[in-house]
């Protein structure tokens, strides 16, 4: 006798080895024992889930001489005797005239339709219910679909149909509403796994339960899937099945070669992730199957740090998986899938500039902006007990808003030998971290301009741990408005650093040294008063106040 696929010795003999679909199972026992069966069933669930193999369970069952005596005599059945596969009955529906199963795939015209059920009005020969079975019935044409509408909705006595379909919402409504709906569900993959290994028991197979776990996991909620697996496996092994003959058998990778990838990005090893990459693709996967894998291994990462206080990994791991699902679409229809994944991988490994905590520089305390900038060269220090110069006199008068200058520390600048090193707040070159900050922002003006545009006469005063202190000179509107912005900066900078970055903003000389807060001003009040006048928008009241 020819060699027999797993899949069909695995499918179940009664309603109690119909796996994961219990719901079901249960239902139509108890609609056997009542004699309240339906003259047509919808059948509806992913592939490999038992449409087809519950369908020829409940032809059996309308026939089955067990379930007909225990009708008539009002007992009850376990699933497990129904149907009994004993009786001549159970025995013989499939070479029976009396069961007719047809694929609507290859026969969905109007004449194959019109052929097979040609008999539908004639009296079944051998068993008590003539049964159709109609599998892919989404697959019909429109005459077709029309021409058993009709038997449905008035069937001939003792007729019943089975219609089965991936895809319910390609049932028309008017079979849909003359047929009971059985919904199967995807089977969990715990539950694969578990079937997996008392069917390989009765083979006498040992079967690892990682491996089972494993092609449960390929299986993706399909039975029929899970036991193609291991009968490849089964074939390609000897008795024992483990998962490194899963992964050879199937061209899989394995989780610790994923691992080593997951890693050497976060450990920004540039060189380690471009070697273990490559030893991916010697697995002779695609590069899209090597990135789903990478995505399902970081989430059964995430799912095991869950509850725990390691934020910053559980941080990688998110940006991880965006990172990949942006770049798996941009492998679809690429000729060049690999390098693509390959330079994603790279570029997210890249290590991140960081500043340390900025040296004490000396300040200078100088009188307001609006005066005019005096070269130190040309500087003459005044004598004692005269005139104040005309040229003195309008420097005096120009900056008369300002803060006046304290003697002491002029004289301690002036008279002192050693160089000054200050710079302007405006100097160009002021230093390498607002450099940093335009470099991060120019390549954020994708992401939003407006926010670009707000912050770039910004300067950082502070960098130090988590918190980024952002000083305006005399930008009091900039100030305002960025706090319309400063959630989607923080979110930002999170990103780039993976760790919450906390963003203040200031004004000039307002910083308070080290511990990164600002000293609340009138100049400050005043400016949020008028925006706050401006957003109400009451220009109306304000005129009348004035």
């Amino acid at each position: 006798m020819a060699y027999e696929a797993l899949y069909t010795r695995g499918r179940p003999k009664n309603f109690s080895q119909l796996v994961g679909q219990e719901h079901i199972s249960n239902a139509l026992t108890r609609a056997i024992n009542s004699d309240r069966l339906s003259h047509a069933y919808l059948l509806v669930g992913t592939r490999g889930t038992g449409k087809t193999s519950t369908a020829r369970l409940l032809a059996k069952a309308m026939n089955c001489d067990a379930v007909h005596e225990a009708q008539t005599s009002a007992k009850n059945l376990t699933a497990e005797k129904i149907p009994c596969n004993k009786c001549a009955s159970c025995l013989s529906i499939d070479s029976s005239p009396d069961n007719v199963e047809f694929d609507a795939a290859s026969n969905r015209s109007v004449e194959d339709v019109t052929r097979l059920l040609s008999t539908a009005h004639l009296a079944p020969l051998r068993s008590r219910v003539k049964t159709f079975i109609i599998d892919e019935v989404h697959m019909l044409s429109f005459e077709a679909v029309n021409s058993i509408l009709k038997l449905i909705e008035e069937p001939p006595p003792n007729v019943a149909f089975f219609l089965a379909t991936t895809e319910l919402q390609k049932v028309p409504m008017t079979i849909r509403s003359r047929c009971q709906v059985l919904n199967f569900r995807l089977i969990p993959q715990e539950t694969i796994a578990k079937h997996l290994g008392k069917f390989a028991a009765k083979l006498n197979i040992d079967l690892e339960e990682e491996a089972a776990k494993r092609i449960a996991r390929l299986a993706e909620g399909s039975m029929r899937d899970a036991l193609t697996y291991l009968d490849q496996c089964y074939s390609m092994a000897d008795k024992k099945i483990s998962l490194a003959d899963v992964n050879e058998t199937l061209g899989l990778i394995s989780d610790a070669d994923l691992d080593k990838i997951i890693v050497a990005v976060h450990d920004k090893n540039r060189a380690e992730v471009g070697r273990t990459l490559n030893n991916a693709f010697r697995s002779g996967l695609t590069s899209i199957s090597i990135a789903e894998s990478l995505i399902t291994r970081a989430r059964d990462l995430e799912f095991k740090l869950l509850g725990s206080e390691k934020e910053i990994e559980l941080h990688f791991l998110e940006n991880f998986v965006d990172e990949l699902r942006k770049t798996t679409l941009e492998m679809q229809g690429s000729g060049v899938p690999d390098i693509i994944l390959e330079m994603a991988l790279i570029k997210f490994s890249a290590p991140k500039i960081v500043f340390a905590e900025p040296a004490e520089v000396r300040t200078v305390e100088i009188s307001a902006p609006v005066a005019p900038v005096v070269s130190s060269e040309k500087i003459q220090l005044p004598e004692q007990n005269s005139e104040q110069k005309p040229a003195e006199k309008s420097v005096e008068q120009n900056s008369e808003s300002a803060e006046k200058v304290e003697e002491k520390p002029v004289e301690q600048n002036f008279n002192s030998t050693e160089k000054i090193d200050e710079k302007s707040p405006h100097d160009e070159n002021l230093d390498e971290k607002r450099k940093f900050l335009y470099d991060i922002f120019d390549r954020f003006q994708e992401n939003d301009r407006a926010l670009h545009a707000l912050v770039k006469d910004a300067t950082i005063e502070d960098f130090s741990g988590d918190e980024l202190t952002l000083s305006f000179i005399g930008k009091g509107q900039q100030y305002l408005f960025l706090a319309n912005y400063k959630e989607n900066l923080e979110k930002l900078l999170s990103e780039e650093y993976h760790r919450k970055i906390t963003v203040t903003a200031i004004l000039e000389g307002e910083f308070s040294g080290k511990t990164g807060k600002k000293q609340s001003t009138a100049k400050e009040e005043n400016l949020l008063q008028a925006l706050n006048i401006f957003q109400a928008a009451d220009f109306q009241k304000i005129s009348d106040e004035e």
